[in-house]
């Protein structure tokens, strides 16, 4: 190896732009793709002793900054949540989009009349969904996220 090959492991970091405070314990944040979106950062916020002070004292929530090289928000030198924390509660919420519930269904080995009962819905409905006449909604979007995650468990 040289000195100036580049080793890559795994997916890369996410990266922020932005963080703007808005309403009760969420932020928009705005990615490095240009993406930007609305977290809700109250479960973290509540969940965890350290974020006890902005709990207490909203003008310390709105004083929130990127942290070095996009890779975090800030509060204080004590308070900080890493990007890919806020990745990970930003998917939680995510609708999936119509192309990925039809991989999901594809991957999964699934066609409409066997993916109905896998989500608990009509044919009907899950017909609807993959052709895009009803928008998807976060409840189904879990219920795939879990199905996947049930199936990959067995399988180990």
């Amino acid at each position: 190896m040289t000195r100036n090959e580049t080793i890559t492991v795994g997916e890369p970091i996410p990266r922020l732009r932005s963080v703007v405070p808005t309403e009760g314990f969420a932020v928009v944040v705005t990615w490095e793709n240009g993406l930007s979106e609305e977290i809700d950062l109250t479960p973290i916020i509540l969940g965890f002793k350290v974020f006890r002070p902005l709990r207490e004292d909203r003008a310390l929530f709105e004083t929130v900054r990127l942290g070095d090289f996009g890779s975090s928000i800030v509060w204080t030198d004590d308070m900080d949540l890493a990007a890919y924390t806020l990745e990970r509660q930003a998917e939680s919420r995510r609708v999936m989009p119509v192309t990925e519930f039809r991989e999901w269904m594809t991957r999964n080995h699934l066609t409409l009349d066997t993916a109905a009962p896998v989500l608990g819905m009509s044919r009907r409905t899950v017909a609807a969904i993959s052709s895009g006449e009803r928008p998807m909604d976060l409840t189904t979007t879990l219920a795939c996220r879990g199905y996947e995650a049930i199936i990959r468990r067995s399988a180990a």
